[in-house]
């Protein structure tokens, strides 16, 4: 591939990874200034990317405010994206979860050094929080899904990055996020408190398929003054939500356990 079209395509993916922050769905978008001072790069590069993506129906204008958001064709794209039949078998168990927690909960998978959440059930609270993506190394569902990964291969994947916290005893380090996910490891599953950000605790643990392959992970999240008393009934709750999921996952397979219950 010619190095000036891999760099179009690059600018082309940082522009639709820029327009999903929550700063963009916050405002309905972004203009072309505000996306260039994002990514750090000159306004005429930007709007010949953004051109080029409206031309596909990836980016829309507003005609009032003429800041422009993600274009219908990426939701229409999401509805085939993915290993549908996973959603599919998610969101009951999803729907029964929200229910015992009485907290956001939701299904993520590992996308780059993010977990994106795929699918969520959003609890009646007036203070939540549901980012769209999470960084792996600072929270749980992250650390969860990073445990499919060998000790070097984290060390591989994080070489020369500064990693960060919202509190001085998280995460900030390679070694430590090493250790972080060799003890998500061992107890099978993942807690933040305060290192995503201040105030805010997660729990997640592992989904895998009938082979034991990491396909996502179910966590959830809450204030800290509401949701840490009660990390032991999470931790239970999501652990049997994952052994649901992944039943229904193998009862779509047509496997049969080794005990000779069927999924």
């Amino acid at each position: 591939m010619p190095p000036t079209r891999d760099t179009s395509i690059r600018r082309g993916l940082e522009v639709l990874m820029t327009l999903q922050t929550r700063r963009a769905r916050e405002n309905g978008g972004l203009g072309v200034t505000q996306i260039a001072e994002a990514l750090d790069m000159d306004k005429s590069q930007i709007s010949r990317s953004l051109k080029v993506l409206a031309e596909y129906g990836l980016v829309d204008r507003d005609p009032k405010t003429r800041a422009f958001r993600l274009g219908w064709r990426i939701f229409s794209m999401a509805q085939v994206s993915g290993d549908q039949r996973l959603l599919e078998c998610a969101g009951e168990v999803l729907d029964d979860l929200v229910g015992q927690l009485d907290e956001s909960v939701y299904l993520s998978v590992r996308s780059g050094f993010d977990a994106l959440t795929v699918a969520e059930r959003t609890a009646n609270h007036s203070i939540q929080a549901m980012p769209s993506h999470w960084s792996l190394h600072s929270t749980s569902v992250g650390r969860v899904l990073l445990t499919d990964r060998t000790s070097a291969e984290i060390r591989d994947m994080y070489a020369g990055q500064q990693l960060s916290s919202a509190r001085s005893g998280g995460v900030q380090s390679v070694d430590g996020l090493v250790e972080a996910v060799s003890r998500a490891r061992d107890d099978g599953y993942a807690t933040v408190v305060d290192e995503f950000e201040v105030g805010l605790t997660a729990v997640g643990v592992p989904v895998r398929d009938y082979r034991g392959i990491m396909v996502a992970a179910f966590g959830v999240s809450g204030p800290t003054f509401r949701l840490e008393p009660k990390i032991d009934h999470a931790v239970t709750s999501l652990k049997k939500a994952a052994e649901q999921l992944e039943d229904l996952l193998a009862l779509r397979d047509g496997v049969r356990f080794p005990s000779g219950r069927e999924a």
